[in-house]
């Protein structure tokens, strides 16, 4: 039996689309174990232990078993799987719990079945059921990450970010699929725009390594997906405005929204209470959870017993 803690991931952080991610300390849990049953166990419980049904063609824990089975056939007993998953975040807020169920069921695949895979193999069969590297680094390595498609093949560079940085996730009661969130964004950029990206990326990056809160607003803006993905919801884009305005604070919509994820380098009170009062005026239903930069990625337990990562 083998327990395996993901860390929600935050990708993009502005203008890094779809190569900047951000692991945070807000784990969903797996407990991977074989059965006697003949049969493929799945339960997923959600924040309040509530079981949750989620059918077979959006069910990433499904697919990426299946995905798996079909490279080691000979190795894999799919009839003498059984998954339990815990969920401490909602889905499909922007948060990367596709990036994290695709990393689990493969690190669990390979632990249980002793595949022997090692970082490189299990972000090369990440990358091809997600199709985009930002969430599964972080996911699976913690920390800040810069990642790219090269040969078809994950390369990433990794940042250990300062405790010191606080982070607020602004989470709403408002779904928004990926696959729609990446519809909006044109397919077309003007040169100008990507200049400005490059340039705020690299400010912004210069930021995090230094957790320099002045660097990471100066390096803030995005011109490539964010607004789009902002006027999918009138109320969404409003409350990220106004608080904008009032605090002046670095703020971005977390991979493709809704959640809103803020830093700051001081006690998140005075900001919590501001983003509190600014959702109840406009009417968005949500929750706030205060966290900090997770760099140490997915966690194994055998038992009792911490299992190393592979890095």
């Amino acid at each position: 039996m083998y327990k395996i803690k993901v860390p929600a991931t935050s990708a993009n952080i502005g203008p890094g689309y779809d190569s900047f991610g951000l692991a945070l300390n807000l784990y969903n849990e797996y407990i991977f174990s074989l059965n006697n049953l003949n049969k493929f166990e799945l339960t997923i419980k959600d924040m309040k232990s509530n079981e949750l049904y989620i059918n077979k063609e959006d069910n990433l824990i499904i697919q990426t078993a299946d995905y798996i089975y079909k490279k080691y056939p000979n190795k894999i007993d799919l009839n003498k799987l059984k998954v339990e998953v815990k969920l401490n975040y909602p889905l499909d807020r922007g948060l990367g719990s596709s990036a994290n169920a695709i990393i689990a069921t493969i690190y669990g695949l390979n632990k249980l079945f002793n595949l022997n895979l090692d970082e490189q193999i299990i972000l090369k069969y990440a990358l091809n059921i997600e199709g985009h590297p930002d969430n599964i680094t972080p996911a699976l390595v913690g920390g800040f990450t810069i990642s790219q498609i090269k040969d078809k093949k994950v390369s990433y560079h990794k940042i250990n970010v300062l405790n010191k940085l606080n982070i607020l996730l602004f989470i709403p009661e408002i779904k928004i699929k990926t696959k729609t969130a990446r519809k909006v964004i044109n397919k077309s950029i003007p040169i100008n725009h990507v200049t400005k990206n490059i340039a705020n990326a690299s400010i912004l990056t210069a930021g995090i390594i230094n957790s320099d809160l002045e660097l990471i607003k100066k390096g803030s803006t995005d011109y490539i997906h964010q607004n789009n993905r902002l006027n999918l919801n009138p109320k969404l884009k409003l409350l990220f405005n106004n608080i904008l305005i009032k605090t002046n604070s670095a703020q971005f919509l977390s991979g493709s929204g809704p959640t809103i994820i803020f830093f700051s380098n001081k006690n998140l009170s005075n900001l919590k209470n501001i983003v509190k009062k600014e959702a109840e005026n406009i009417g968005i239903v949500n929750c706030l959870i205060e966290t900090k930069v997770n760099n140490k990625g997915i966690i194994i337990e055998d038992g009792d017993k911490n299992v190393e990562r592979l890095n």
